[in-house]
């Protein structure tokens, strides 16, 4: 439109058309201008859950803080998944969240190193992109698979379990351990945590469960099936406060109860390679 009518001034020689294609310029250039600073000083970071299993919708948190003192910033869109999340208005030297839902298709160590950012602000002539550096790293563990845990007449386990001492919340006295997370709230030493203004947890001899340990120090087909059914296990057993364990080809990781084990377990699981 711009040009049509540039060429129409300069064939008829009106000056009001020659206003007019100026004042249409000079509006653009502004335009232009501005998105340009909107998209300045942006900081974008992922706020990710502690857990992310591959091939499950998992919540995650898209954080943008507007790091200018004066400007804020308007109609920015991230362009992350099926449905890029929108900031309509983040005020200066404020940050805003906003949920979306990812979906990891693969298990292991994942990177993220860019995201960008677009905005069609200040009006929708021009939509202006950003590559904005994140360098992010999230581990993801296995998709859980429903398996039931060997028998009690299994000869490895009945093995193991001669040479284990089983960790529970019953029986006698056995230790004072920190607080490593996922331990019950009445297995937490009160008067001994205030003393130490850290959580300590006492733990006992069980008088229950018996441990688990799982077995892949043995290559086979199916590999990522078994990997899943390991999952499935460790998030199942842990739930129901049984200790478990990992038989790896070069490591043996002993059967234990808490959140901490939980993580040690799942993320050998997700950075196996088959050693």
């Amino acid at each position: 439109m711009t040009l049509l009518l540039g060429f129409a001034a300069v064939n008829t020689g009106n000056n009001l058309l020659y206003l007019l294609v100026s004042a249409l310029l000079g509006f653009m250039a502004v335009s232009g201008w501005l998105g340009q600073q909107n998209l300045r000083n942006l900081e974008l970071k992922l706020v990710l859950p502690r857990e992310v299993f591959a091939g499950q919708p998992t919540l995650v948190g898209i954080r943008l803080h507007n790091q200018r003192r004066r400007l804020p910033a308007f109609l920015i869109r991230v362009n992350l998944g099926n449905s890029p999340p929108l900031f309509a208005h983040v005020a200066p030297a404020l940050g805003a969240e906003v949920p979306l839902t990812l979906v990891w298709p693969d298990r292991g160590q994942q990177q993220i190193d860019n995201l960008w950012l677009s905005s069609c602000f200040p009006i929708n002539f021009f939509v202006r992109s950003l590559k904005v550096p994140v360098a992010q790293q999230l581990i993801v563990f296995p998709a859980p698979l429903p398996a039931t845990p060997p028998q009690a007449g299994d000869h490895n386990r009945q093995r193991h379990q001669q040479a284990t001492t089983i960790r529970g919340d019953s029986g006698d006295l056995r230790s004072i351990q920190d607080y490593q997370g996922g331990e019950p709230l009445k297995a937490i030493h009160w008067k001994l945590s205030a003393r130490h203004d850290r959580f300590k947890v006492k733990q006992h001899e069980g008088l229950g469960s018996q441990p688990l340990l799982i077995d892949l120090s043995q290559p086979g087909p199916n590999i990522e099936r078994r990997l899943s059914q390991a999952t499935g296990l460790i998030v199942e057993q842990l739930r129901l406060q049984r200790p478990v364990g990992l038989k790896l080809a070069n490591r043996h990781i002993p059967p234990q109860v808490g959140f901490g084990q939980r993580q040690r377990l799942l993320t050998e699981l997700a950075l196996y390679n088959g050693r």
